[in-house]
């Protein structure tokens, strides 16, 4: 990035001094001090915006505050520099759309600027710009493409999950008003198609179904509205799927396209905005962790992959955080030697009170896993509340090997005492929390195999 060119200016040279606070404050229009330049006249150099993040931002969990300049000090020819951290792992256009918003919404929280455009969801959403507890926020960015991301805000505001909507995954799009009216839904469309003619509140209510977590708010931003506002977004054009967020970027959205922002009625002004945005911006770059939901191979529209998706749901839900950095501490029962799917031997029981589940994960075993040495034991004796697996010391392997296949958790696993004749089989008791083959049984403690998951602080363009 070349910093010497027209419109920069050091970001020390933008925090001010309030001397009512005795704090400094990030100032967007302090000017810098005049650069003479030899032979033209002194002039001072124009301002260039930096990424806008609220106090909040700089000293939640993980976060670090920002330095203030010394006094007296003056400005050196500035380095060239990376971009700011503030990422995104979706879509090139979305990733400075988005961000691009949170920075909006900052700004805007000092007031000024055109109005904001707000939609009414209904009954849908959240009544409270922010709440205690989790939160989710759906954000749209319209273009020929429409992308959506879930950003999942975890309660401590210290970690910050941006799950990516794939457009052409396949879903159900429920009846949705619009216009006075009501647009009929459609069975098994692309979830661009909550979008077209439906509009965002359609779009969260379809985020909701696919995911199966509440949203509280949304946000669209117009990408022809914003490009046309700021050049700078053109250069996430070049693109591909990853993009670190340019600080001009930011800021020329911030300031000269707020009306691209489209948002439910309880964030219309600018003091909702500001709070959500200290929210969102509260994490440490190193707890943002990107990841997309997966899909199945086919023809578009994609369908989920039934058991990555609902484990990142899972995740989510029960607001675990995906950063790379903090992977959870794997329990000793589940690690070791597994035994090969022809090798594994489990009779299974019902104990869930829904007639056919043990019928349903034996056939699922057999012909979808390899574990052709399985039977069906039937009902159990009574309703069970967990899912168990019980197996003698010599099954280890085996049970390890099931546990892997079906998401058991390790507090599933009950090993006994005594050794097992060579061909006897492990017990596998379904309890109340088994939904499904396949979906992980509990809540899961870790993301599945096979998906990406990108930290804010390590993406590049």
């Amino acid at each position: 990035m070349d910093t010497e060119e027209s419109g920069y200016v050091d970001p020390a040279d933008q925090w001010v001094l309030d001397p009512a606070t005795g704090l400094y404050e990030l100032r967007l229009d302090a000017p810098s001090e005049p650069v003479p330049v030899a032979p033209e006249p002194v002039r001072p150099a124009p301002v260039r915006a930096v990424p806008v993040r609220t106090p909040a931002a700089r000293t939640g969990h993980g976060g670090r505050r920002a330095a203030a300049p010394a006094a007296g000090s003056r400005r050196r020819k500035a380095k060239p520099r990376r971009p700011s951290a503030l990422v995104w792992g979706v879509g090139a256009t979305c990733a400075v759309l988005v961000a691009g918003a949170v920075a909006g919404i900052a700004v805007l929280r000092q007031g000024g600027g055109p109005a904001i455009h707000t939609v009414d969801i209904g009954a849908a959403g959240s009544k409270d710009a922010v709440h205690s507890g989790a939160m989710n926020v759906l954000m749209l960015s319209s273009r020929p493409t429409d992308t959506a991301v879930l950003l999942h805000i975890a309660a401590d505001r210290g970690n910050v999950t941006a799950l990516g909507i794939p457009p052409v995954l396949a879903t159900d799009i429920p009846d949705c008003p619009a216009g006075g009216g009501t647009v009929k839904g459609a069975k098994q469309q692309p979830f661009s198609a909550a979008l077209t003619g439906r509009g965002p509140g359609c779009a969260l209510r379809v985020a909701e179904q696919v995911t199966g977590l509440p949203v509280d708010h949304v946000v669209l931003v117009d990408y022809a509205a914003a490009k046309a506002a700021s050049s700078g977004v053109q250069a996430a054009d070049l693109c591909v799927d990853r993009t670190v967020a340019d600080p001009r970027t930011l800021t020329a959205l911030a300031r000269t396209a707020p009306a691209a922002l489209t948002t439910d009625t309880p964030l219309g002004s600018a003091k909702a905005l500001g709070t959500l945005a200290d929210a969102m911006g509260a994490a440490d770059p190193e707890h943002v962790t990107f990841v997309t939901i997966p899909l199945q191979d086919g023809a578009a529209p994609q369908a989920a992959d039934p058991q990555k998706a609902s484990q990142l749901y899972a995740l989510l839900a029960n607001d675990v955080s995906l950063s790379p950095d903090h992977p959870p501490a794997v329990d000793p029962r589940l690690v070791g030697p597994k035994a090969t799917p022809h090798n594994t031997r489990v009779e299974i029981y019902n104990g869930t009170g829904v007639f056919g589940a043990s019928q349903d994960v034996l056939s699922w075993l057999q012909n979808s896993k390899g574990v052709n040495r399985s039977t069906n034991g039937g009902d159990a004796h009574a309703k069970a509340r967990k899912t168990t697996l019980q197996y003698a010391p010599n099954q280890a392997d085996q049970a390890r090997s099931l546990a892997a296949m079906m998401g058991l958790p390790a507090s599933a696993l009950i090993p006994g005492t005594k050794d097992a004749a060579p061909r006897a089989n492990m017990t596998l008791t379904l309890g109340a929390d088994f939904t499904a083959p396949g979906v992980p049984v509990g809540p899961p403690t870790a993301p599945p195999k096979g998906v990406t998951l990108t930290p804010a602080s390590g993406v590049r363009c």
